[in-house]
């Protein structure tokens, strides 16, 4: 069993701005109308814990540009060609530092969003700073007024996504009681070179029980980085859709009327 849902990771410091340009209709984050979306890039890892380096998938590179390819197209056709994404793949496993159990949460229901801020530091650090001992300035880069994402494939539990904001508060009670939302979807992270964060087992796309819808999966999580929640009571790919292949998937109507890709 598993459970998603969309989560608010804040940081205190300075990171990336949002672009912010509402002069003319762009698509945007939904919820956030200043956010402009029409360029997205996802920054893609797979994140193999210390404790299971003997067990690399070998076909991963190709499982995981499979699933981009089809996040790509898919995308594509739902936003009506008003949002370009765009990805690349860093060229190697990231060995992470530590066995699984650090990174993981107790409780996996929820998606193991612990896992995904653990391993999504670790990347920050490692990759995307120049200090890093894996890092690439080539795969780090975004270009001007793409919406940046990382998108970790990972050899362990877990499905999970959201949107890193700043926050002129320090702790998740503070930020859930300014914001109204409940403090169990908020949770305060040290990244600051992109906006929004996913994680998806790389089982769920490997797997014969689940392999036929994990690239709806894989899109699910990364949906959630563009501020889609979840909508189990529905049959797109925020609810039951995601459990059929992506070829058979979609984005509800509202849902796109909520990022500016339809009219109201």
């Amino acid at each position: 069993m598993f459970g998603t849902a969309l989560y608010y990771f804040y940081i205190s410091s300075e990171k990336n701005g949002f672009v912010s340009d509402v002069d003319e209709i762009r698509p945007h984050l939904y919820g956030f109308p200043e956010v402009d979306i029409s360029k997205t890039r996802i920054k893609a890892v797979y994140a193999v814990p210390k404790n299971k380096t003997d067990f690399v998938y070998a076909d991963w590179k190709s499982v995981l540009e499979e699933a981009l390819g089809k996040s790509k197209k898919f995308h594509g056709i739902q936003f009506r060609g008003k949002s370009a994404l765009n990805y690349d793949v860093y060229p190697d496993p990231v060995f992470l530092l530590n066995e699984a159990p650090f990174y993981d949460s107790n409780e996996t229901n929820f998606g193991n969003p612990r896992a995904l801020i653990n391993i999504g530091e670790e990347i920050e650090k490692r990759i995307f700073q120049e200090d890093g001992d894996l890092y690439s300035g080539e795969f780090s880069e975004f270009k001007t007024g793409e919406y940046s994402v990382l998108t970790i494939l990972y050899e362990g539990v877990g499905a999970a996504g959201g949107i890193i904001q700043e926050s002129e508060f320090e702790t998740p009670e503070e930020i859930a009681a300014s914001i109204g939302l409940d403090m169990r979807h908020i949770f305060v992270v040290d990244i600051k070179s992109v906006d929004g964060f996913s994680l998806l087992s790389r089982s769920f796309l490997t797997e014969q029980e689940t392999k036929f819808y994990g690239e709806s999966l894989f899109y699910h999580e990364f949906a959630h980085v563009l501020g889609f929640p979840d909508q189990y009571d529905r049959y797109d790919i925020m609810g039951a859709g995601r459990l059929k292949p992506i070829e058979q998937a979609y984005l509800d109507r509202h849902l796109l009327q909520g990022v500016g890709v339809i009219m109201q």
